[in-house]
């Protein structure tokens, strides 16, 4: 069932779970648009090889799809990133709707806990929405690398124990130059390519304030 949270110019934005194939290439075609297309993004760091084992939550305003975020699944955390909302509907917190659909999913699936990766310039807003960095601030002050964040999925119940240890171990998979909050624009060493300079503030707009 859709998730009716607001209007849009009088037409009802809405969130659904992509549950058919058609569903699914409108995320796709979502994210194409936005990373691909808008931040010059490679199709093959775009389509990492895990989409189809992963959930695909879907924004729409009527019945058009304006926005979506993949979440993949570990055993004892979920994993929100890819999240894209289509340039002329952001600054209608959609993306916000998004992360709300994909902490109640998890929910319901017995996952009391969201890990993510962001960049550093991104962790004041993200402390303010319930997240909280396992990293230290002279980490946080490296803007070459993202930093492991966490959040309940319910902010009314105690916050995740999950510890700075924890974070790195899981940063040995999820390293820290591997982005999940802002993929695409994380810097490389050697230095970033030009597309992740110049979609830096333009993936922070759709990230944060959509």
């Amino acid at each position: 069932m859709d998730a009716v949270s607001n209007s849009i110019n009088g037409e009802a934005v809405t969130t659904r779970l992509a549950s058919k194939m058609e569903e699914t290439m409108q995320a796709f075609a979502i994210r194409s648009a936005c990373f691909i297309g808008e931040l010059e993004v490679p199709f093959s760091e775009e389509f990492d090889g895990h989409d189809f084992g992963a959930t695909h939550i879907i924004a729409y305003v009527g019945a058009e799809p304006v926005g979506t975020m993949r979440v993949r699944w570990f055993q004892t955390f979920a994993m929100p990133e890819r999240l894209a909302v289509v340039a002329k509907f952001r600054g209608h917190n959609i993306g916000r709707l998004l992360v709300e659909r994909c902490c109640k999913f998890a929910e319901s699936r017995g996952c009391n806990v969201l890990y993510s990766r962001a960049l550093p310039r991104q962790v004041k807003y993200l402390e303010r929405q319930g997240w909280r960095c396992l990293e230290s601030e002279e980490m946080e002050r490296a803007a070459s690398r993202t930093v492991a964040v966490i959040r309940s999925v319910d902010l009314a119940k105690p916050g995740p124990k999950l510890n700075a240890i924890d974070a790195r171990k899981l940063s040995e998979q999820f390293g820290p130059g591997f982005p999940v909050f802002a993929p695409g624009v994380a810097a490389l060493p050697g230095g970033p390519p030009a597309y992740r300079q110049e979609g830096d503030d333009a993936y922070r707009q759709r990230a944060i304030e959509c």
